[in-house]
């Protein structure tokens, strides 16, 4: 820097000293320099090896399906994603994600990342690596919301939806329009969803999901049946009561989905 300029907005006059700029000199705004001359080595060493972290460039629909894997299952707290183009992401607690996803503290700190202010920031195979353990870990919430837009789906394909525009108008979508935009919009969010949770794994947790809701329906009905014979038939009632109970022990039934 050579000069700081009297005149307002304020201007500080430098210099560009590498041989491809032959000594050219700039009036720039204070907010273009980044640090200290003595300190440049460690400046341009940081942003070389945040260049090569940011060097993968994954497909939107994966940064988007990585975002909402983070919001969803990734406490904040410990970590979160940048939703930069590289999909690259800030470990704010390398030991506590260890611990949340299963994962070792040298996988988290695979090379290119690097660390910064005490953060640790990661490329998109790390990231790829923690998204996808997480959802094969606690699918639960995932495997909740891709059934409930599915069963959206379904009661709109019957008479189609209503949706609100940005000045209120309310717009209606038939069946087909209604297939469509499900099918362009949120079908290959919850593919991507399905495939790091695992295909098969999803599809046998639905089917169980599903088995444990009517089971829990059955008890439900048998329950009431035992209440209006219990007057009557009090020894019978108490017997198929703790044969009831006894069936049941261990077993978590769920109540029916909401609509």
């Amino acid at each position: 820097m050579l000069a700081v300029g009297d005149k307002r907005p304020l201007r500080v006059r430098i210099e560009l000293l590498a041989d491809e700029w032959q000594g050219e000199r700039r009036w720039v705004p204070p907010a273009r320099l980044e640090v200290l001359w003595e300190d440049r080595h460690e400046y341009i060493e940081f942003d070389r090896r945040l260049r090569a972290v940011q060097a993968w460039t994954p497909e939107r629909l994966e940064r988007r399906t990585a975002e909402h894997v983070f919001i969803k299952l990734i406490p904040l707290e410990i970590a979160e994603f940048n939703a930069d183009v590289g999909g690259t992401s800030v470990i704010h607690d390398v030991p506590a994600t260890a611990r949340l996803l299963g994962l070792s503290q040298d996988e988290l700190r695979a090379d290119p990342a690097v660390l910064h202010d005490g953060e640790l920031i990661v490329p998109w195979p790390t990231t790829e690596l923690m998204v996808r353990t997480a959802a094969t870990k606690f699918p639960d919430k995932l495997l909740t919301e891709i059934e409930a837009e599915e069963r959206k789906l379904n009661e709109d394909m019957l008479n189609g939806t209503v949706l609100t525009d940005l000045e209120g108008n309310d717009h209606h979508l038939g069946p087909v329009e209604v297939r469509a935009m499900f099918e362009k919009h949120r079908r290959p969010h919850l593919d991507k969803l399905r495939e790091w949770i695992g295909v098969e794994r999803a599809t046998d947790m639905l089917e169980r999901r599903e088995l444990l809701i009517r089971l829990g329906q059955a008890a439900s009905v048998a329950g009431r049946a035992l209440d209006a014979l219990e007057p009557s038939q009090k020894r019978i009632v108490a017997k198929l009561r703790g044969e009831l109970a006894a069936a049941l022990d261990g077993v978590n039934t769920l109540p029916p989905s909401s609509p």
